[in-house]
């Protein structure tokens, strides 16, 4: 998922964002253990609510507001009351759906390549303008009293 997110173009997910997401879904099974079809359940709960509140965002109510870049999304309290589920869902895919990554297609159009900026360079390394020219200091010293095997040091 934090790959998916820096390829759409959102690097500001961070590792606080899965620490937040983890005590988010300790506080929901109230701290305890949890059995996996009852984890699922309590998850499938969870990401419903987290729907909710995003539709909810979109009428301009809840704790959540959109985006700025988002803005356009935004519906009426009447307007969502009146549309079908359909609707709804339709609406709510085209207001949250990621941006999609820029791509590259090949001419014959069978291959097409997500354009990631920096790909194939290792991260930190810094592009030298031009050759510069190395130096070398070699010290020689004879010690005053070396034998003939011990010409350098």
């Amino acid at each position: 998922m934090l790959r998916a997110n820096v390829v759409a173009g959102r690097p500001g997910w961070t590792n606080n964002n899965s620490e937040s997401m983890n005590h988010v879904i300790k506080q929901f099974t109230e701290w305890k253990p949890q059995q996996l079809p009852q984890l699922m359940d309590k998850l499938r709960e969870l990401v419903a609510g987290q729907y909710c509140e995003a539709d909810r965002a979109m009428v301009g109510r809840g704790d959540f507001m959109l985006a700025a870049s988002q803005a356009k999304h935004r519906l009426t309290v009447d307007v969502w009351s009146t549309m079908t589920p359909a609707q709804r869902d339709k609406a709510s895919k085209a207001c949250f759906r990621p941006p999609a990554p820029p791509s590259s297609t090949s001419t014959d159009g069978l291959l097409t390549v997500p354009l990631t900026p920096g790909a194939g360079k290792n991260p930190h390394q810094k592009r030298q303008c031009r050759a510069e020219k190395s130096v070398t200091n070699k010290k020689l010293c004879k010690p005053t009293n070396a034998s003939d095997d011990d010409d350098f040091c």
